[in-house]
Order: structure tokens, then C-alpha cells, then sequence
């Protein structure tokens, strides 16, 4: 297994930025260790950074690729405007809303690091239900991670 600060250095490549703060590299501890958490952070501060180094960090450091972080989000143009940064970084992101079958297809099989999909889309839609419990996910999945959960009316 890799260590955490070689990992962390790919990452700051993988996402352009000079480093990971302290508070980025404690969160990222909690969550290698399986441990639920909830951020609670200001506006601007890049909370989605978190979730969105973490498939690429669970790769790394287990020396295996194509683990997977699902977002569940309420806000269909900032998922959107999300997964067009990280195509552009070189991750492979996806979301739910305009879904074509070559990528639902991808979808299950795990070809996307990060997925991102509002909460009725994962829970009402059976397609993405059971690929939650789909064997990929149950092996591939590294983390879940609800994005906006002040605006969510009802859970």
C-alpha cells in the first residue's frame, strides 16, 4: 500500500493545486478509515474536493483502480457544471440527469470515478438502486457523499 503523502501529491497534480490544507488531509484520514462524517464548511471554501479525490487517493493507495465516490445532490446545474470541471482534470465523472445508454450502461459497470445523481434519481429510479447494490459497487465503491444537503426539503 502507497503512503498518504506520496498519494496526496498525485492528487495535487491530478487537480492542480499546490497542496492539501490540514483540515482537507484530517477529513481524508477520517474517511481511509471508514469512519461517517459529516463537513460542515462555508461556502467557497472546496468541500466537493474532498469527495472528488477520493477515488483517485482509494486507487492510489491500494494499488488497484476504479474505486467509485456517489454524490447524492439536489442541484441538477451544479452537478453538471461539477463533473464538466472534472472531465476537464482528467477524472471520469458522470451524472444521472440526461443519461444516454452508453453511459447508464457505464454507469453499472463502473466506469466512472465519480457519480453524481439527485436524491430521487437514486432512491425512485430502480436502475440506480440496485446498482448501488451491484457487485461493482459493493467492491468499487469508496465513498458516498451528500453535496447541498441544506436545501434537501425531505429525506
Amino acid at each position: 500500500m502507497a503512503d498518504v503523502s506520496s498519494a496526496l501529491e498525485r492528487l495535487c497534480e491530478q487537480f492542480r493545486i499546490s497542496e492539501f490544507n490540514a483540515l482537507y488531509k484530517a477529513i481524508t484520514h477520517f474517511v481511509l478509515k471508514k469512519t461517517d462524517l459529516f463537513v460542515n464548511l462555508p461556502t467557497g471554501f472546496g468541500k466537493s474536493l474532498i469527495y472528488q479525490a477520493l477515488p483517485l487517493l482509494s486507487d492510489v493507495l491500494c494499488n488497484t483502480s476504479g474505486h467509485i465516490v456517489v454524490v447524492i445532490s439536489p442541484l441538477v446545474n451544479l452537478m453538471k457544471d461539477q463533473v464538466e470541471k472534472l472531465n476537464n482534470l482528467g477524472v471520469s465523472a458522470t451524472t444521472l440527469s440526461d443519461m444516454d445508454d452508453e453511459k447508464a450502461t457505464g454507469v453499472e459497470k463502473g466506469a466512472f470515478s465519480v457519480v453524481y445523481g439527485s436524491p430521487e434519481a437514486w432512491l425512485k429510479i430502480e436502475r440506480w438502486r440496485k446498482v448501488l447494490s451491484s457487485d461493482v459497487y459493493s467492491n468499487k465503491l469508496c465513498a458516498m457523499a451528500v453535496d447541498e444537503a441544506h436545501v434537501i426539503k425531505q429525506w
